[in-house]
């Protein structure tokens, strides 16, 4: 007797998040989801997915009728993110960057996972590739939670200590695909990066999402301190 309005899936879930918003909203059953998310062709996953479904799971409101079935629920997903990914034009400017489809979607999903604010994307943006450029370790608190497969904005020493790939504290460049499924929003930051000189970021007040940056360390570890200062927990590249 399913019928609802509509099963919200907020930017930024990871496939186990999904499946759980149809199964929680949708009445669902979640092993008929488990098993439809691990069959690529079935629900249609595009080739940059390389058959992993965590990124390409598009966030959006979607209708469930009582006939909808949970292969046809996620294929409307992925089918989703494709539309999205061909008006972004994202496989020609992913070419234009020097990247893959499958690492635009990995950016953004780091995007959409360590900013808030729609308009700190484009400098999320910017770091990210900035640090990318520079060789530096991306050192990214959302990919070493992904990593330990734990929901935290803070990671411990411990944590940090993961040997995953992942683990952009431990291992150079891009982890090997998505964390998250990140929204349009995050996708065109991806694309379209501010221009800025930054290497650092950090997130100096958890209510509102404001976020610095900066150019050196010095000054970073000012704005590290700021934040602790004002009682603020961290959420930086650093």
């Amino acid at each position: 007797n399913r019928l609802v309005d509509g099963v919200l899936v907020r930017e930024g879930l990871r496939v186990e998040q999904t499946l759980t918003a149809f199964e929680e909203q949708a009445g669902m059953d979640p092993q008929a989801l488990s098993d439809a998310v691990q069959d690529p062709a079935a629900i249609g996953l595009p080739p940059e997915a390389d058959g992993d479904a965590e990124g390409f799971l598009f966030p959006a409101t979607y209708e469930v009728q009582p006939s909808t079935t949970e292969v046809e629920a996620l294929s409307e997903m992925t089918a989703k993110y494709t539309a999205v990914a061909d008006e972004l034009g994202l496989a020609a400017q992913a070419e234009a960057l020097g990247y893959t489809p499958r690492e635009i979607v990995t950016i953004a999903s780091i995007i959409q996972a360590e900013a808030r604010l729609p308009e700190d994307f484009p400098k999320v943006a910017r770091v990210i590739y900035n640090r990318l450029d520079s060789g530096e370790i991306l050192a990214m608190d959302s990919t070493v939670a992904f990593a330990n497969d734990v929901y935290t904005v803070f990671t411990s020493d411990e944590q940090r200590a993961l040997d995953s790939p992942y683990n952009t504290y431990r291992y150079a460049g891009l982890p090997p695909g998505p964390i998250n499924s990140p929204g349009a929003e995050a996708l065109r930051a991806a694309l379209e990066p501010a221009d800025g000189p930054w290497q650092y970021f950090v997130t100096v007040n958890l209510e509102t999402g404001e976020m610095k940056y900066a150019n050196t360390l010095a000054e970073h570890e000012r704005n590290v301190a700021q934040a602790q200062a004002d009682g603020y927990g961290l959420e930086s590249d650093s």
